[in-house]
């Protein structure tokens, strides 16, 4: 008897059978968000909510067999009853055309998942931060997703619930933090260095952020440069590298310089850097280098300064979005750039 075919069929069905899962966004797997929502479950009435999901979240095409919520970190809930249904699709749209108009942003693939019933969601007594994901919602149909094809798209339509809450999770407001690299700036005339900061609190995809020198001389024309490297080399150079066979010993160029900004200082000795960052959530966890300079012709023989050089990260928006309206009759709702509840989905 040739035993090879029923353990080939054995090893295929094993292998379409396994499962995995997936934190959507990815940051928030064991991270809990800043905010909250009701929406969908925890209202009093109908409601629909439309949540996008960007492809960079994704290593590549799948099988969505479940979706579970969370709810917000340290809340514990009762069980409730919901009427609804669960619609997946391929959104019609990029995560930053996210339209107003739900319509708008279905794809053609729209995939009833879950049909129209009464869906039982559990009660949680014991509260964590973050809170562990509830159990899975299990899809009558599996959605085949490829990202390549655009954004997933998570339809929630609640035709009726009673009036009790359920909070769920959703992502979080992020900040960034300043982070000071290379050696410290090089003293001019009066010991005082110059230096350099970051002025937004939130560097954002689809945002402006400000550099800002300070302590610069006043009237005297400062220099801010972008680059991409703190350390190895560049043209010849070792990053950090020392500007003493110019003339100036001690100062330090500390990134390689891919872009220079040029501005008088005001009498306060200052001089405000403005960009824009491009609206692509590609750019998130994208690292902005920075390094000042100016003028100083009786600092040394080159007659320049600089600053210690500086880093920080691109923290949000997270690469996703949602749209909503109480009712179903509307079919426009409030549109809301990484914002969306934090879900856990299977894979098959």
């Amino acid at each position: 008897m040739d035993f090879r075919a029923p353990v080939f069929l054995l090893l295929s069905a094993t292998v379409a059978t396994a499962q995995t899962s997936l934190v959507l966004p990815g940051s928030h797997a064991g991270q809990e968000g800043t905010g909250s929502t009701n929406v969908p479950f925890g209202r009093s009435s109908a409601v629909r909510v439309q949540s996008l999901y960007d492809p960079l979240l994704f290593s590549g095409p799948c099988n969505i067999t479940a979706i579970a919520f969370r709810l917000d970190g340290g809340a514990t809930t009762l069980a409730k009853q919901i009427d609804c249904e669960i619609h997946l699709m391929t959104a019609a749209v990029s995560l930053v055309n996210m339209s107003q108009d739900f319509a708008q942003n279905r794809g053609s693939d729209d995939t009833v998942v879950l049909p129209r019933q009464v869906l039982a969601l559990p009660a949680q007594s014991t509260a964590a931060t973050p809170n562990p994901f509830l159990p899975p919602i299990a899809f009558a149909q599996p959605f085949a997703y490829d990202p390549a094809l655009g954004p997933l798209l998570v339809e929630v339509v609640v035709f009726a619930q009673p009036p009790a809450p359920y909070t769920l999770d959703t992502t979080f407001t992020c900040d960034s933090p300043e982070v000071a690299f290379g050696p410290p700036g090089c003293p001019q005339p009066g010991g005082t260095p110059i230096r350099v900061e970051n002025a937004t609190t939130q560097v954002i995809w689809g945002r402006p952020w400000l550099a800002r020198v300070l302590d610069a001389p006043p009237g005297r024309l400062t220099v801010l440069a972008l680059g991409t490297q703190e350390t190895g080399t560049w043209n010849g150079w070792t990053l950090p590298q020392d500007l003493g066979m110019l003339g100036a010993p001690g100062c330090f160029l500390s990134i390689d310089v891919v872009g220079t900004f040029f501005q008088t200082a005001a009498t306060d000795g200052t001089a405000t850097f403005a960009f824009f960052i491009p609206n692509n959530p590609a750019t998130l966890g994208a690292t902005l280098r920075y390094q000042a300079g100016a003028l100083s012709p009786n600092a040394n023989a080159l007659g320049l300064v600089t600053s210690q050089a500086k880093k920080v990260d691109v923290c949000g928006w997270e690469p996703v979005g949602r749209v909503w309206a109480a009712g179903l009759t509307t079919t426009a709702g409030s549109r809301e750039i990484g914002v969306a509840p934090v879900v856990q989905v299977s894979l098959q």
